[in-house]
């Protein structure tokens, strides 16, 4: 049985599709657990209906501390009874063969602790969007360190029994919370998962409609988020043998943390002195030096907008 676990929070316009896709699944052994966030719409109506339709709907509502999609998705771990657990969150949508296709390649490769697909990307119906998430080979735990995102929350299939010795979710992370994951699960000893790739067998929805209405304190959310992935890879990096090239890759999520606040600066939507004091934020955790100081200097000065620029800034910082 796969478990899939659905953090809901006011998705009463989307919540109703991302359900008829998991009842379209051509693999029927599966138990949807879905973990409300304090809904105040109509989502949660529509959730209860479907409950009372199909047993293997399951309905929680999160009882604790703190707010967030991490605690619900813990909450619907430690509730699940299936062998395998998948993420969707709750407007995103599975194609139909979902399931059976990537339990055809679980069967392939019973030792591995997850494995990883390709998903796709939609506005309102699938097709009309042509950016896909294709994970690559490579040293996945060292992207996700650069910050170079290999893959997305739903993309992987996880042996439930392999992260629920991992604890699931780090629920003190404001974001970065499925990266945190992923790099964690990544640096494991003994972890064993393989790419599977293909034709995206997922689809995650773009909501033109959520809109950035603080800009500040997304990025600050952001740099605190940061300073917490850095600090505790940092503990889990030291006691390795690859530690050097480990290391030099965080550089990459330092980066993405200037380069967040200089993006919101070229927007207009922070000023001069917001966004110098975001950098003096990161700078009190991070300490840049020689290559480091130059390209923050760099961004401070407009040469980012010269094509390349920020490619070949995380290329040469994250030491590849």
């Amino acid at each position: 049985m796969v478990s899939i676990i659905i953090p809901n929070y006011n998705k009463a316009n989307f919540i109703q599709k991302t359900i008829q896709s998991v009842i379209a699944q051509t693999h029927e052994n599966w138990e949807a657990i879905i973990v409300d966030d304090g809904s105040t719409d109509q989502s949660i109506e529509i959730i209860k209906q479907y409950c009372k339709q199909d047993k293997r709907f399951r309905l929680f509502e999160r009882n604790r501390q703190p707010k967030g999609g991490s605690t619900c998705r813990n909450i619907g771990l430690k509730n699940a009874q299936g062998n395998y657990t998948m993420f969707l969150d709750s407007d995103d949508i599975l194609t139909p063969n979902c399931l059976s296709n990537r339990l055809n390649h679980i069967k392939q490769n019973p030792d591995h602790h997850f494995l990883v697909f390709s998903g796709g990307t939609f506005y309102r119906n699938i097709g009309d969007s042509n950016s896909q998430w294709i994970p690559s080979q490579g040293n996945h735990a060292k992207q996700f360190l650069a910050h170079i995102l290999p893959w997305n929350i739903s993309l992987p299939i996880w042996k439930t029994s392999f992260l629920k010795r991992l604890n699931g979710f780090d629920e003190t992370f404001p974001r970065l919370q499925d990266v945190e994951l992923h790099t964690r699960a990544l640096l494991q000893p003994g972890v064993k998962y393989k790419i599977i790739g293909g034709a995206p067998d997922f689809y995650y929805r773009i909501d033109e409609k959520r809109k950035l209405k603080a800009p500040y304190q997304f990025v600050e959310t952001f740099i605190k988020a940061v300073e917490l992935y850095s600090s505790k890879m940092k503990q889990i990096i030291k006691v390795r043998n690859d530690k050097a090239p480990l290391f030099k890759a965080l550089n990459g999520t330092f980066q993405s943390a200037y380069l967040t606040a200089q993006v919101q600066y070229d927007l207009g939507n922070i000023s001069a002195e917001e966004r110098n004091r975001l950098f003096d934020r990161v700078k009190s955790f991070h300490n840049p030096k020689g290559l480091f100081t130059l390209y923050i200097k760099g961004l401070q000065n407009g040469i980012h907008r010269i094509k390349g620029y920020n490619w070949l800034g995380k290329k040469v910082l994250a030491g590849r």
